[in-house]
């Protein structure tokens, strides 16, 4: 299930998201979502982007984890520009 998404834009529960670039730093995203309280389901995806390199996968993980809709994809773009 990979899939070429940078510069691809999610809609998700009506917001329109921008999915990070290939070279977000990971490490900018995790910080901007501990500052935002998510500290214990970032480990979760952070495995997962840095095994996989899959944007979708580790975006449905954290969906499925319930963290709130979309605080990922805004911290990867908050990253990468």
């Amino acid at each position: 299930m990979a899939t070429a998404l940078s510069g691809a834009a999610l809609t998700v529960s009506g917001v329109f998201l921008t999915a990070p670039a290939a070279h977000a730093d990971t490490n900018s995203c995790l910080s901007y979502l501990e500052s935002q309280g998510y500290t214990f389901k970032t480990d979760y995806f952070y495995a997962c982007y840095h095994g996989h390199r899959d944007w979708m996968l580790c975006y449905d993980i954290l969906r499925n984890e319930n963290v709130h809709y979309g605080v990922a994809a805004r911290a990867c773009d908050h990253a990468a520009t």
